[in-house]
């Protein structure tokens, strides 16, 4: 296989309020048949956060050893485990029964194993989750299958880290790690000097190119796969012209086969930038050959949802109280945006209209009262607080809702709550009176889905 250089060009890219990035190095061994996972990791440069911090790691793993710079062994009396955040339980290295002040460097050694979802299959599938399938694993950032630090005081996760890693899976076909090449098992090395999540996808697949793109564990012709590229182009470039920040990143894309049961017609994609993954359909099915384009209309927002995550989610990192809207609800609003460009304008009515029949009943809590990022469900972040920022686009017009994004995306190492909304408003240029009058029309009501026009 020839080597495609994967340019990974990200703007803003790392929300850092620290110089440095940790850096990731040591082993991962993957037993595809019997879904366990055995790791020993250097996490090395550790940004001196005092005492503030914590470690995470998937609740599936078992620690065998800690050791601090000095290569000392800590004893499990020197940890507390217990605490959850996300899919991670959090651990606290401690010297002399006190937190350990800026350890630098940290040898972590565990293991665990996961369940095969084959004929029984998971009660659900999302990004969190370890899946082994029979035929693929899949780990990523959000699952915490490596040490990510969170930061207390700033209440962030630095998932992002340069690696150098080697990865052994004996019945692996193929092995990726993203921000590197996908390589052939059974032992590969995967290197990233950019700091980048690492999504870890082992199994039996192959692997299909074109100039912009990979794709992993697709069967596409290549009519499909040159339909498909010129969509994902044609988004990209949409999004560079609105939101004045270039899209200069090549994507991988993935299939994956869900470890949930799926409905007919069901999908479900992810992002762990560069990686783009879709669970649930055959990305060749979406393309109509003879008329050249995607054989379903809604197709097109469904994986221009999952683009936009280059700006939010990647350029801009969300965090803090407002992390659903500000990572789900603005990608989703730009799908719809990309949408109208390509369709029309009665694109985005319809789509308001149908999402506004299926909110009906929904009563949401009002984004200046979220005080946990949770209290943003699903409903909520992917089909309501479009619907906050429609409400937006009503109230001061496109172009300048546009701004406003833009000037989210530029924004350095801020906490994304309800606080930076309002301040990064009236930076891009609206009004307090603007502000205000939105803010009782939209945010403050309980259902602004009947305010949308």
């Amino acid at each position: 296989m020839k080597k495609i250089a994967i340019v990974v060009l990200l703007f803003f890219q790392i929300v850092k309020l620290n110089a440095q990035s940790p850096h990731l190095s040591g082993k991962v061994e993957v037993v595809m048949a019997t879904g366990q996972i055995t790791c020993d990791f250097i996490l090395s440069n550790i940004p001196n956060l005092g005492k503030d911090y914590q470690i995470l790691l998937n609740k599936g793993f078992n620690i065998k050893a800690i050791k601090d710079s000095a290569n000392q062994t800590l004893n499990y009396a020197g940890f507390y485990g217990g605490a959850m955040r996300g899919e991670g339980l959090t651990y606290t290295p401690l010297f002399k029964d006190s937190t350990m002040v800026n350890p630098v460097k940290l040898h972590i050694t565990y293991t665990g194993a996961f369940p095969i979802y084959t004929d029984t299959l998971n009660f659900i599938d999302f990004k969190g989750l370890i899946a082994f399938n029979g035929k693929t694993m899949r780990a990523t950032d959000q699952s915490k299958w490596y040490p990510i630090i969170y930061d207390i005081k700033n209440d962030k996760l630095i998932e992002q880290m340069t690696f150098d890693i080697q990865v052994t899976s004996k019945d692996a076909k193929m092995i990726f790690v993203n921000g590197d090449l996908p390589k052939p098992g059974p032992i590969a090395r995967f290197k990233s000097n950019i700091p980048i999540a690492p999504m870890l996808f082992a199994g039996d697949y192959n692997v299909q190119k074109t100039n912009g793109a990979l794709f992993l564990n697709t069967q596409m012709n290549d009519k499909q796969l040159n339909v498909f590229e010129q969509n994902i182009a044609e988004m990209k470039a949409y999004y560079y012209k609105v939101l004045k920040i270039p899209y200069n990143t090549k994507n991988v894309f993935i299939e994956h086969a869900p470890v949930e049961k799926f409905n007919k017609g069901r999908s479900w994609g992810f992002v762990a930038f560069p990686t783009i993954a879709f669970a649930g359909i055959k990305l060749g099915d979406m393309i109509d050959e003879e008329q050249h384009k995607l054989k379903n209309q809604n197709d097109y927002p469904f994986i221009a949802h999952e683009i936009g995550h280059y700006y939010f989610g990647n350029v801009l990192q969300p965090n803090s109280t407002l992390f659903w809207f500000f990572l789900e609800s603005t990608a989703e609003y730009l799908s719809v945006k990309a949408s109208e460009e390509k369709f029309g304008k009665a694109f985005g009515t319809k789509y308001f209209e149908d999402k506004g029949k299926q909110l009906k009943n929904f009563k949401a809590k009002p984004l200046n009262a979220i005080k946990e990022a949770n209290e943003i469900s699903g409903t909520y972040r992917y089909s309501y607080g479009p619907f906050l920022l429609r409400g937006l686009e009503q109230s001061i017009g496109e172009q300048r809702t546009f701004k406003f994004l833009n000037t989210c995306l530029i924004a350095k190492g801020e906490l994304t709550d309800y606080a930076f909304f309002k301040r990064i408003a009236l930076k891009s240029g609206i009004t307090q009176k603007e502000w205000d009058i939105y803010e009782k029309e939209f945010i403050l009501s309980e259902n602004a889905v009947s305010l949308i026009k």
